[in-house]
């Protein structure tokens, strides 16, 4: 039991539609076609596919954590903050895409006459966008913890069975100060529209 708390990490992440549209393109568009145009490629191919697999276990933990509440809800309790979720990830899977994320960086600033005897900067096509991506989503399931994510964190922990979790007023401070950070994360750019209410 010690061995597999050791091999997971409870992570707070904001699940919503937006994170879910940028894993569709990391797995659709970068990772799927890296793994099938590597294939063959010593070393590289294991890691495309094992990044690969990785990433879906982490999809597949993000929607059951989805599926599993609670509902976090407002201090006066009338709004809801839909994707407010805890996540139990693989240490193993989340250190496997940083690697990934480092080889695919590497092969972006590579000199262009480098030999490329894995293909992988030939399955890039340049495409440091789908990279930015990875790196974006897996600083969004991996945030850097600090007082707003801790806070948060503990109470949406604390709730049991089907409980709803009714932030207090820190702790609403906290979650608009992560939101802004999220949003950020997913558009790299100032959220303005937050103040057009």
């Amino acid at each position: 039991m010690e061995q597999q708390e050791q091999r997971t990490s409870l992570r707070l992440v904001v699940v919503d539609p937006d994170l879910d549209a940028q894993c569709d393109r990391v797995e659709g568009d970068l990772l799927a076609p890296l793994a099938e145009s590597t294939r063959g490629a010593p070393g590289h191919h294991s890691l495309f596919t094992d990044g690969l697999t990785a990433f879906r276990r982490i999809r597949t933990a993000l929607a059951e954590a989805v599926s599993r509440g609670p509902r976090v809800l407002t201090p006066n309790g009338r709004w809801e903050h839909e994707g407010l979720r805890l996540v139990d990830l693989s240490r193993t899977d989340t250190d496997l895409l940083y690697a990934l994320l480092r080889e695919l960086s590497g092969a972006l600033v590579a000199p262009q006459d480098a030999p490329d005897p894995s293909g992988v900067v030939a399955a890039l096509n340049g495409d440091a966008a789908l990279v930015g991506t990875l790196a974006r989503v897996l600083s969004l399931v991996d945030l850097a913890p600090d007082d707003d994510t801790r806070a948060l964190l503990g109470a949406v922990e604390s709730a049991t069975d089907d409980e709803d979790v009714r932030l207090t007023y820190a702790q609403e401070d906290a979650w608009q100060r992560l939101a802004h950070r999220v949003t950020m994360l997913l558009t790299e750019s100032a959220p303005l529209h937050r103040f057009l209410y």
